[in-house]
């Protein structure tokens, strides 16, 4: 079985919008023009440092640029990164995840190294199929309206599903972006809080613009079904995907069970998730990071952190009594979720306190 292949989604989104494209990973189909008839510029290399030095000057120039590189390859250009966020830049970057060699260390597998980088200022939304043309539309519309650059993570794995994807027509992009040139970068005397903070009501605009373009559904947390349930599953990106799309084979079976993929791990939509997941008696996480030595992986550390945030009536949160018992696993990138491993980790969660509260899927 062959990894899916992310680079079509890619190429679809920014072969429309972009003016600009550097490329450090692979090779992209691009048209000659993007959807407004203008002349698609294609820069290559292997110094992913000197690309996004590229990217940020030509952005800085009024062009509408994107990098797509390897997420693991995007450590090595940090320093630029945040470069780009402190000059409120609206640049688009794609990070490409891969599963990793047998013989990899799991901090340089899946999904592990994309999330190495959300301590930079930049926003970061998780494709997971068929939403990757999507994502990339919201996450360019976002950065251009909020002047904090997005990171697009498009996750490698072995999944035999085909999806094809089709290029946003003119008509689409232009009612969505306001035309082929992208809007003035913001004034230079901003702070990156200051365009941090825009970015949650520039993503949720962004989202809210293209459902309304499009009637597909775009929100910062995918949620099935949209009752209640006495157990939550709740994962990011494919692991997410996986998750939501066996919940109602778990519910025919009679499991009393809802599941959650988080699409926005930067902005972190905490008192969303609470509001979500609070009526859950248990809630079981399913990581694609492992951090053998931390408290746990990074997904459960920010919702057992927004927990208590709600749990001490902090501004913005809804109010709680209680905590949901966590229990956390970690996937491999190298394993595939199937019905069984989901069926494990109900059975676990309904175990009550006799169920583990940490597990390993590899």
């Amino acid at each position: 079985m062959e990894p899916r292949d992310p680079t079509g989604a890619i190429a679809a989104a920014e072969g429309a919008t972009a003016q600009r494209i550097a490329l450090a990973a692979g090779g992209l189909e691009l048209p000659g023009h993007n959807a407004f008839g203008e002349p698609l510029a294609c820069d290559r290399g292997t110094d992913v440092a000197a690309l996004v030095r590229q990217c940020a000057q030509a952005a800085a120039e009024g062009e509408r640029v994107a990098l797509v590189a390897r997420a693991v390859d995007l450590a090595a250009a940090r320093s630029e990164l945040a470069r780009v966020a402190a000059r409120g830049l609206g640049v688009v970057v794609h990070a490409i995840t891969e599963p990793g060699s047998p013989d990899a260390p799991c901090s340089q597998a899946g999904i592990s190294p994309a999330l190495a980088l959300g301590d930079l200022p930049w926003g970061m939304l998780f494709a997971a199929g068929a939403d990757a043309v999507d994502l990339s539309l919201v996450a360019r519309r976002a950065a251009e309206d909020s002047g904090c650059p997005f990171f697009v993570v498009h996750e490698r794995t072995h999944d035999h599903r085909a999806e094809p994807v089709a290029a946003p027509s003119r008509d689409l992009v232009e009612a969505l972006l306001g035309g082929p040139r992208p809007p003035s970068p913001p004034a230079s005397a901003a702070t990156e809080r200051a365009f941090a903070e825009r970015a949650p009501f520039a993503l949720a605009s962004a989202m809210r613009s293209l459902e309304g373009l499009t009637g597909r559904r775009q929100d910062v947390v995918e949620r099935a079904p949209s009752s209640d349930a006495h157990v939550a599953l709740v994962g990011l990106g494919s692991i997410g995907r996986a998750i939501v799309g066996d919940v109602d084979r778990q519910r025919a079976a009679g499991h009393d069970v809802a599941a959650v993929r988080l699409v926005s791990w930067r902005p972190f939509p905490a008192a969303r998730l609470v509001k979500t997941l609070c009526r859950a008696l248990a809630i079981g996480v399913l990581e694609g990071v492992d951090r053998p030595l931390s408290a746990g992986g990074p997904l459960a550390e920010e919702l057992k952190a927004a927990f208590a945030d709600a749990l001490t009536w902090a501004p913005g949160y809804p109010g709680i009594g209680r905590i949901p018992r966590f229990a956390t696993g970690f996937v491999s990138p190298r394993h595939a979720l199937d019905a069984r491993d989901l069926d494990t980790v109900v059975h676990n969660l309904v175990a009550d306190e006799r169920g583990q509260r940490t597990f390993v899927f590899s």
